[in-house]
């Protein structure tokens, strides 16, 4: 068999001697002296990082945790819905954009926002100045005629408002105040015309009463107490215009329809209340009248028995001599006709008074 190859043999380093000496030996000092610089630095270098640590754990670490702390109490809070972190578009060619894994930062407790102080606004007064004449003049101008208006005094506020006028004529508060004064002269006015009319209707002055009512209407046609009192004087007119006419024509009542008519106007007189004198007065004339005019007068016609004779709203009596008949008081008419003769006519009044006293009708003077 081929001899197999041996392995190597290992061998210890060769150990170096050093020759028995002493201890103060020239050669053992040289060597402790040789290895003192080394150690020494390496004994700096470890000192050094030492006390470097110490001063990042106890002086650089409490600063540096505090710089965040104050950091994080500064970040102003973004809304839930406003949280969503855009990831800027890659631009070609550029690969330092490329999004990457956000680290978390430590969740530190939120600190305490300050409400920030409104400033407050101090709005300084504009400094004043002395007011001038006319400004002045006009003050007082105004001052006098508002016065007056509310006094009611319209001469003294129109003559106080003409001069504020002429001091400032496009004066917006010059024209409101004018404008017053006519609504309370126009007011005053129409409150007198109202008076008076009550008063025409106490006195029972009903023409003018309406009137003066109708001259209120005219200046203010929605005056409430002037409708009213023109509505109930045009009655009372009315009623007082056809009482006095049957008092002052009482021989028209010789009419039945006239007689008639004059009844009903008095029945009309007494349902009206309250009633004043003057209607009294009318009542009590009226009622006396009528009464006359309903009773019957003996009257006596006399003729030539040729003439014929017809009275008018009574009728045709013929030809006579004499004829005695009942006629209401009243004023009448007689014709008389004859043939070859001119016609005569006589008027005659029947009454209490002169109810004797015969009444002629004869044709007498020929053609």
């Amino acid at each position: 068999m081929p001899d197999r190859e041996r392995p190597p043999r290992l061998q210890p380093p060769p150990r170096v001697s050093v020759g028995k000496t002493g201890e103060g030996s020239p050669a053992s000092t040289a060597n402790i002296d040789q290895a003192k610089p080394g150690h020494r630095l390496r004994l700096i270098i470890v000192l050094s990082i030492l006390v470097a640590g110490l001063v990042g754990v106890f002086m650089v670490l409490p600063r540096w945790q505090a710089q965040r702390q104050n950091h994080a109490a500064t970040v102003v809070s973004v809304p839930q819905s406003d949280q969503s972190i855009s990831t800027p578009e890659r631009e070609p060619g550029n690969p330092t954009l490329e999004p990457t894994a956000a680290t978390p930062e430590p969740t530190l407790p939120p600190a305490p926002t300050a409400t920030p102080r409104r400033a407050r606004i101090v709005q300084l007064p504009e400094p004043t100045r002395a007011p001038s004449k006319p400004e002045r003049e006009f003050a007082q101008a105004m001052s006098e005629g508002l016065e007056a208006l509310e006094l009611g005094n319209w001469q003294t506020a129109r003559s106080a408002l003409g001069r504020a006028s002429a001091l400032r004529p496009e004066a917006p508060e010059v024209a409101d105040a004018v404008a017053r004064l006519e609504a309370g002269q126009r007011r005053e006015v129409l409150g007198n015309a109202i008076r008076r009319a009550l008063e025409f209707e106490e006195a029972e002055a009903w023409r003018d009463a309406e009137k003066t009512y109708s001259e209120v209407l005219a200046v203010d046609p929605e005056s409430a107490p002037a409708l009213e009192g023109r509505q109930r004087t045009a009655i009372r007119v009315d009623l007082d215009q056809k009482l006095q006419y049957h008092i002052q024509y009482p021989d028209r009542m010789s009419s039945p329809q006239v007689l008639e008519d004059a009844s009903a106007v008095l029945e009309e007189a007494r349902g009206v209340t309250p009633s004043g004198p003057r209607l009294a007065a009318q009542i009590n004339n009226l009622e006396r009248l009528i009464e006359i005019a309903s009773k019957p007068i003996p009257v006596v016609l006399e003729s030539d028995n040729m003439t014929e004779v017809v009275v008018y709203r009574y009728g045709k009596l013929g030809s006579f001599s004499r004829r005695e008949m009942k006629l209401r008081p009243g004023t009448y008419t007689a014709v008389g006709s004859r043939s070859g003769y001119r016609d005569v006519r006589v008027r005659f009044q029947v009454s209490p008074e002169n109810s004797s006293k015969a009444v002629v009708i004869r044709c007498s003077e020929p053609l």
